[in-house]
């Protein structure tokens, strides 16, 4: 029986180690990790931990408050942090963007075209954090979630730098504050379900323009999430844009503060009707 056991016991550890994979090569080493199994969050905390000289993050959306911490841990004790969010994600309730720019971290939002989608960290002189995992909850607890983490690789590790530093160069510094005409933000849905009725300026990003050739609708999408806020063009609006030589599809990417009365519609979660163009504001 004791042989039995002793047979068993060998057999699991052949299959953990097993899903321990990690290989190296002349350049350097590479390990996979997946929330689902062995956990992504230590990981990056880990390294973060480990960091001497500088971390550079670039992730679309930051809720987590361990890798809050870790990056706080590591600015107290003199390492450079800085971090690129999306703008409409960084202005959400739950973000940590105000967090870090409050203990002095170096915090900025990018603003080209379309969504700062990137998941990933440069750390020190060659370590680099890569996958499809956000800095959330949702993303460790919940989600099918994927990092590699390389160490070496001085071309591939050169390549991510010279992105983040291309971001990093263009965006704008967060400053934790909405555009001073604005009374709520596109991205905090509790904050706007209490104002359904009222008349506001809601500021955000313009994460997508979406089209019905059937009823010659708009819809500018402010999340990626249903539920979400939406601004809505009708038909009869729409001749109003085309008369003023308005491309509504380019309000995509953009910043932008709606005004008018929000209404939470049954099918189709929180809007704003837009009857002329003037309830549009494109930031600069």
């Amino acid at each position: 029986m004791r042989i039995k056991s002793a047979a068993w016991g060998a057999i699991v550890l052949l299959a953990f180690i097993a899903c321990e994979v990690k290989e190296r090569t002349v350049e350097g080493s590479v390990e996979p990790f997946f929330s689902a199994t062995q956990g992504i969050e230590w990981v990056i905390e880990r390294e973060v931990d480990h960091a001497g000289k500088r971390i550079d993050v670039a992730v679309y959306t930051f809720t987590s408050r361990p890798l809050a911490q870790a990056l706080l841990d590591a600015h107290n004790r003199g390492v450079r942090v800085r971090v690129i969010l999306d703008p409409a994600q960084a202005a959400g309730k739950y973000s940590k963007a105000a967090y870090l720019f409050e203990n002095g971290m170096d915090v900025r939002t990018e603003r080209g075209a379309g969504l700062m989608h990137h998941k990933f960290a440069l750390i020190d002189d060659s370590i680099l954090i890569i996958g499809s995992f956000n800095w959330t909850a949702a993303a460790e607890e919940v989600n099918d979630e994927n990092i590699l983490l390389l160490k070496g690789f001085s071309a591939t590790y050169k390549s991510y730098s010279r992105e983040f530093e291309r971001i990093w160069r263009d965006a704008r510094a967060y400053t934790g504050k909405l555009p001073e005409t604005c009374d709520l933000s596109a991205t905090d849905t509790r904050a706007l379900r209490k104002n359904v009725g009222e008349k506001a300026k809601v500021c955000g990003k313009v994460v997508r323009v979406g089209y019905s050739e059937r009823s010659n609708t708009y819809f500018l999408d402010f999340s990626d999430n249903e539920g979400g806020f939406t601004a809505v063009i009708f038909s009869s609006a729409v001749e109003k844009f085309e008369r003023l030589g308005i491309d509504i599809t380019s309000y995509e990417g953009e910043t932008v503060e709606v005004m008018g009365e929000l209404i939470n519609h049954p099918e189709y979660g929180l809007e704003i009707i837009v009857e002329e163009p003037s309830q549009i504001q494109v930031f600069k």
